[in-house]
C-alpha cells in the first residue's frame, strides 16, 4: 500500500506535487488546530471573560441590553472551538500545501533535488506568512481590539506578508546566482542574511504600529501570541517535512526500481 501511494508522488510534476502537498497540508492543519485548541483556546476564553466583565461594569450600557446580544447573532463558541477552528486550519493547511508545491516547482531551475526545493520553499513561506508578520503585528485574542479597525489591521498584516514573500523569493534568486558564481557557502549565507534582514528592518520601521491598544493583561496576550505562533509553525513544519519526506522517498524508490529493472537482462 505504501509503495503504491509513493508511486503516485512525483516531485517533478506540479500536479502530483500539489495534490500530495494539499493532502499533507490538510493533515498538518488538523494537527495545528489540535495544538491551538489546547494552548490557545483557554486563553481566548479568559480574554472573553475579561471583556464581558468590563462590559458589565460599563455604566453607559443600558440596563436592558443583554451582554450576549452581540454574540447571539454570531457563531457560538462551541462551533468556533471545533468546527470553525479545525475547519479553518484544515483548509488553510491544504491551501498552504498547494502554495508550497507551486513555489517549490518554481524553484526547480538549478535545483534538481525536489525534496530540497520543498524544504527551501517551506522555509521561505513559513518566514513570510508566519514569522515576519508576527514580529510586527503579533495576533491578539479575538476579544481584544476595536472591530472598526479590523480592516486596517488586516491590510497592514497582508502588506507585510507581501513584502516578506518578495524579499524571500528575491533572496533565493540571489543565492542561486551567488552559488553559480562560485561563492563560498559562508560568504553566500552571510550575504543573503544581510539581504533579508535590511529590507525587513526597513519595512518594520516604516509601517505603522498596530492601531489598537491592548487593555487586557500583557501575560495573557503574550501567551496567546506564543501559542498562535506555535500552532502556525507546527502547520508549516509538518507540511514541509512531510512533503519533503514523501518526495525524497518516492524518488529513492523510483531509482531503486529503475536499477532493478536494468539488472534483469544482465542476469538472464
Amino acid at each position: 500500500m505504501t509503495a503504491k501511494l509513493l508511486g503516485r508522488v512525483d516531485g517533478s510534476r506540479l500536479r502530483s506535487l500539489a495534490l500530495t502537498a494539499a493532502v499533507v497540508g490538510l493533515f498538518a492543519g488538523l494537527l495545528a488546530a489540535t495544538f491551538a485548541s489546547v494552548a490557545g483556546e483557554p486563553l481566548i476564553e479568559d480574554a472573553i471573560a475579561i471583556e464581558q466583565a468590563k462590559a458589565a461594569a460599563d455604566p453607559s450600557r443600558p440596563a436592558s441590553e443583554p451582554l450576549e446580544e452581540a454574540e447571539a447573532a454570531e457563531v457560538s463558541r462551541g462551533d468556533q472551538r471545533w468546527i470553525g477552528l479545525f475547519g479553518a486550519y484544515g483548509l488553510t493547511g491544504a491551501a498552504f500545501g498547494a502554495l508550497l508545491a507551486l513555489t517549490a516547482h518554481g524553484l526547480r531551475r538549478g535545483r534538481p533535488d525536489a525534496a530540497r526545493r520543498v524544504l527551501l520553499a517551506g522555509v521561505v513561506l513559513a518566514g513570510a506568512f508566519t514569522v515576519a508578520p508576527w514580529f510586527k503585528y503579533p495576533p491578539n485574542p479575538p476579544a481584544v481590539g476595536d472591530p472598526a479597525t479590523l480592516g486596517e489591521r488586516q491590510s497592514l498584516y497582508a502588506l507585510l506578508i507581501v513584502i516578506a514573500v518578495a524579499v524571500g523569493l528575491a533572496a533565493t534568486i540571489v543565492s542561486r546566482r551567488l552559488r553559480a558564481a562560485g561563492w563560498a557557502d559562508h560568504r553566500r549565507v552571510a550575504t543573503i542574511a544581510v539581504a533579508v534582514a535590511v529590507p525587513m528592518l526597513v519595512a518594520y520601521s516604516l509601517l505603522p504600529p498596530a492601531p489598537d491598544p491592548v487593555v487586557v493583561p500583557a501575560t495573557l496576550v503574550w501567551r496567546f501570541r506564543v501559542a498562535s505562533l506555535g500552532a502556525n509553525l507546527t502547520l508549516w513544519a509538518v507540511l514541509t517535512l512531510g512533503v519533503g519526506w514523501l518526495v525524497a522517498e518516492a524518488a529513492r524508490r523510483a531509482d531503486t526500481d529503475a536499477a532493478d529493472q536494468q539488472s534483469i537482462p544482465s542476469l538472464a
